[in-house]
Protein backbone atom coordinates (compact mmCIF):
# COMPACT_ATOMS: atom_id res chain seq x y z
CA UNK A 1 0.00 0.00 0.00
CA UNK A 2 2.89 2.22 0.96
CA UNK A 3 4.34 2.17 -2.86
CA UNK A 4 0.68 2.71 -3.84
CA UNK A 5 0.70 5.96 -1.59
CA UNK A 6 3.43 7.10 -3.47
CA UNK A 7 2.53 6.15 -7.16
CA UNK A 8 -0.37 8.74 -6.87
CA UNK A 9 -0.39 11.11 -9.80
CA UNK A 10 2.29 9.01 -11.75
CA UNK A 11 1.63 8.29 -15.42
CA UNK A 12 3.51 5.05 -15.54
CA UNK A 13 3.67 2.14 -12.90
CA UNK A 14 6.00 -0.37 -13.83
CA UNK A 15 5.63 -3.65 -11.25
CA UNK A 16 7.34 -6.82 -11.47
CA UNK A 17 5.31 -9.90 -9.89
CA UNK A 18 3.53 -7.28 -7.47
CA UNK A 19 1.63 -9.71 -5.83
CA UNK A 20 4.48 -12.36 -5.37
CA UNK A 21 4.80 -13.72 -1.68
CA UNK A 22 1.38 -12.23 -0.56
CA UNK A 23 -1.49 -13.87 1.15
CA UNK A 24 -4.41 -13.88 -1.08
CA UNK A 25 -6.62 -11.74 0.76
CA UNK A 26 -3.66 -8.78 0.22
CA UNK A 27 -3.00 -9.48 -3.52
CA UNK A 28 -6.45 -9.16 -4.11
CA UNK A 29 -6.55 -6.11 -1.98
CA UNK A 30 -3.77 -4.70 -3.99
CA UNK A 31 -5.04 -5.84 -7.16
CA UNK A 32 -8.27 -3.85 -6.70
CA UNK A 33 -6.37 -0.47 -5.39
CA UNK A 34 -4.20 -1.06 -8.98
CA UNK A 35 -7.73 -1.39 -10.45
CA UNK A 36 -8.87 2.06 -8.86
CA UNK A 37 -5.22 3.72 -9.42
CA UNK A 38 -5.70 3.20 -13.09
CA UNK A 39 -9.44 4.40 -13.12
CA UNK A 40 -9.20 7.32 -11.28
CA UNK A 41 -5.62 8.71 -12.07
CA UNK A 42 -5.46 7.66 -15.57
CA UNK A 43 -1.89 5.93 -14.39
CA UNK A 44 -1.06 3.49 -17.03
CA UNK A 45 0.62 -0.04 -15.25
CA UNK A 46 2.69 -2.39 -16.73
CA UNK A 47 2.12 -5.95 -14.74
CA UNK A 48 4.81 -8.49 -15.21
CA UNK A 49 3.69 -11.59 -13.92
CA UNK A 50 2.96 -15.39 -14.21
CA UNK A 51 -0.40 -15.88 -12.28
CA UNK A 52 -2.49 -15.20 -15.30
CA UNK A 53 -6.03 -15.67 -13.27
CA UNK A 54 -4.38 -12.22 -11.88
CA UNK A 55 -3.40 -11.21 -15.37
CA UNK A 56 -6.81 -11.65 -16.23
CA UNK A 57 -8.57 -10.22 -14.00
CA UNK A 58 -6.62 -6.44 -14.21
CA UNK A 59 -5.28 -6.69 -17.54
CA UNK A 60 -6.79 -4.71 -20.62
CA UNK A 61 -3.79 -5.43 -22.92
CA UNK A 62 -1.21 -8.40 -22.99
CA UNK A 63 1.74 -9.35 -24.49
CA UNK A 64 3.07 -12.67 -24.08
CA UNK A 65 6.93 -12.80 -24.23
CA UNK A 66 8.86 -15.83 -24.70
CA UNK A 67 13.00 -15.74 -24.67
CA UNK A 68 12.76 -11.89 -25.05
CA UNK A 69 10.12 -12.40 -28.24
CA UNK A 70 6.86 -11.12 -28.22
CA UNK A 71 4.38 -13.81 -29.38
CA UNK A 72 1.15 -12.39 -29.32
CA UNK A 73 -0.28 -9.08 -28.16
CA UNK A 74 -3.33 -7.28 -28.26
CA UNK A 75 -6.81 -6.10 -25.99
CA UNK A 76 -7.36 -9.05 -23.84
CA UNK A 77 -11.05 -9.54 -24.96
CA UNK A 78 -9.78 -9.00 -28.64
CA UNK A 79 -7.77 -12.21 -28.19
CA UNK A 80 -10.55 -14.12 -26.38
CA UNK A 81 -12.77 -13.85 -28.91
CA UNK A 82 -10.51 -14.14 -31.49
CA UNK A 83 -8.95 -17.68 -30.38
CA UNK A 84 -11.28 -20.56 -29.93
CA UNK A 85 -10.95 -24.33 -29.27
CA UNK A 86 -12.49 -26.41 -31.55
CA UNK A 87 -12.95 -29.99 -30.60
CA UNK A 88 -13.87 -32.99 -33.61
CA UNK A 89 -14.92 -36.36 -32.11
CA UNK A 90 -14.80 -39.20 -34.40
CA UNK A 91 -16.98 -42.08 -34.19
CA UNK A 92 -14.23 -44.50 -36.02
CA UNK A 93 -10.80 -43.22 -34.87
CA UNK A 94 -8.90 -39.89 -36.73
CA UNK A 95 -8.09 -40.31 -40.30
CA UNK A 96 -4.52 -39.86 -40.90
CA UNK A 97 -4.82 -37.51 -43.81
CA UNK A 98 -6.85 -34.88 -42.28
CA UNK A 99 -4.62 -31.38 -43.94
CA UNK A 100 -7.05 -28.80 -41.55
CA UNK A 101 -7.69 -25.32 -43.04
CA UNK A 102 -5.73 -22.15 -42.64
CA UNK A 103 -5.84 -21.37 -38.92
CA UNK A 104 -5.95 -24.19 -37.01
CA UNK A 105 -2.55 -23.38 -35.37
CA UNK A 106 -2.46 -26.14 -32.54
CA UNK A 107 -3.30 -29.63 -33.40
CA UNK A 108 -3.33 -32.38 -30.55
CA UNK A 109 -4.73 -35.65 -31.54
CA UNK A 110 -6.66 -37.12 -28.47
CA UNK A 111 -7.75 -40.81 -29.12
CA UNK A 112 -10.56 -40.03 -31.10
CA UNK A 113 -10.60 -36.25 -30.55
CA UNK A 114 -8.90 -33.69 -32.08
CA UNK A 115 -8.14 -30.79 -30.23
CA UNK A 116 -7.71 -27.37 -31.89
CA UNK A 117 -6.78 -24.06 -31.23
CA UNK A 118 -7.60 -21.46 -33.85
CA UNK A 119 -6.81 -18.05 -33.94
CA UNK A 120 -8.67 -17.13 -37.21
CA UNK A 121 -10.60 -18.97 -39.82
CA UNK A 122 -12.60 -21.00 -37.24
CA UNK A 123 -16.13 -21.15 -39.37
CA UNK A 124 -13.99 -22.81 -42.12
CA UNK A 125 -12.42 -25.03 -39.66
CA UNK A 126 -15.56 -26.13 -38.23
CA UNK A 127 -17.76 -26.12 -41.67
CA UNK A 128 -14.32 -28.89 -42.61
CA UNK A 129 -15.03 -31.09 -39.63
CA UNK A 130 -18.90 -31.31 -39.64
CA UNK A 131 -18.23 -32.41 -43.49
CA UNK A 132 -16.26 -35.48 -42.13
CA UNK A 133 -18.01 -38.54 -41.78
CA UNK A 134 -18.86 -39.20 -38.19
CA UNK A 135 -17.89 -36.62 -36.21
CA UNK A 136 -18.99 -34.28 -33.80
CA UNK A 137 -18.00 -30.93 -33.52
CA UNK A 138 -18.20 -28.35 -30.77
CA UNK A 139 -16.60 -24.93 -29.90
CA UNK A 140 -15.44 -23.65 -26.34
CA UNK A 141 -13.93 -20.18 -25.53
CA UNK A 142 -10.01 -20.00 -24.32
CA UNK A 143 -9.16 -18.69 -21.26
CA UNK A 144 -5.55 -16.58 -21.02
CA UNK A 145 -4.05 -19.85 -19.70
CA UNK A 146 -5.53 -22.22 -21.82
CA UNK A 147 -3.65 -19.91 -24.94
CA UNK A 148 -0.36 -18.91 -22.84
CA UNK A 149 -0.04 -22.93 -22.22
CA UNK A 150 -1.12 -23.42 -26.03
CA UNK A 151 1.03 -21.12 -27.28
CA UNK A 152 4.32 -21.93 -25.02
CA UNK A 153 4.34 -25.80 -25.65
CA UNK A 154 7.13 -26.61 -27.82
CA UNK A 155 5.85 -28.31 -31.12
Amino acid sequence: MLLLAIARGSELLILDEPTDGLDPVVAEELLRELIALSASDGTTIFFSSHQLAEVEQIADRITIIDQGCSIISGELEDLKRQYQRIKVVFADGIPADIRWAQGADRIRNEGRMVSILSGRNSEEIMAQARALPGTSVDTHPVTLRELFLELMRAD
